[in-house]
């Protein structure tokens, strides 16, 4: 059965499979174990069924509670474990709000703060993910590009696998996203660096992780307090 990365979802735009990367050790990421995705609120039946038979497992919802309230996660009968872990986006609001600097520069602020001050909540990302029974899971946000997509990144780098691949990955969600947001980037082209992905972005987060925290090794091991073994023993084959 050939494996496709986007996954057959009617009610989600950019849930997508994290296996099949090349990662340590000449091991490669388990396919249907690690989904990224955005909002799960308008999932259909259909998508029920299909989270149903992997079977999902765990939920981990990454918007501010306000997002959690107002489109609340449809999930299978069999409800996975969900745990809200909240970067809210009200909290990183302010960074648009000044003026003077194109929206591009905001968003690269954003994904910078998110790696120096949202710490426990990535480590507290981790320990879930260290657990054996939490898998397969899904872990998403809103659009499933900045916050689920520094997770991704994260979690990547921690199973080996390099930072080429790790952009591409993330550069994905550029393409998923069109059909969600193409026609609101359109009429509002001041906008269009928020309803995106740009390698500049996660560029500054990896920037930021080599220079104030002495590389992304370190800053996994130290600050995340990560168990690396055991996610590439958990996650990689």
């Amino acid at each position: 059965m050939k494996m496709t990365r986007l996954l057959p979802i009617e009610g989600a735009s950019n849930m997508r499979d994290l296996g099949g990367y090349q990662a340590a050790g000449g091991k490669h990421v388990k396919w249907r174990t690690l989904l990224r995705s955005d909002e799960l609120c308008g999932l259909t039946d259909a998508d029920l069924d299909y989270l149903s038979g992997l079977p999902l497992q765990t939920d981990i919802d990454f918007r501010g509670e306000n997002e959690q309230q107002n489109a609340p996660d449809r999930l299978p009968d069999a409800s996975p474990v969900y745990h809200p872990l909240c970067i809210d986006a009200a909290d990183l609001s302010s960074f648009l709000k000044s003026e003077g600097s194109p929206f591009s520069s905001h968003m690269e602020k954003i994904y910078a703060h998110i790696i120096q001050h949202f710490q426990p909540t990535l480590q507290a990302f981790f320990r879930i993910l260290t657990d054996e029974q939490a898998a397969p899971l899904v872990f998403h946000c809103t659009a499933g590009k900045d916050r689920t997509g520094l997770a991704a990144a994260l979690l990547l780098s921690a199973l080996g696998v390099d930072r080429e691949t790790i952009m591409q990955d993330y550069l994905l969600s550029a393409e998923y996203l069109q059909k969600k947001y193409g026609s609101i980037a359109q009429a509002y082209p001041e906008m269009a660096p928020m309803l995106t992905v740009r390698k500049e972005y996660l560029e500054a987060a990896f920037r930021v992780i080599d220079q104030q925290f002495g590389g992304m090794d370190k800053y996994l091991t130290d600050h995340l307090q990560v168990d690396v073994e055991r996610l590439r023993k958990l996650y990689t084959e």
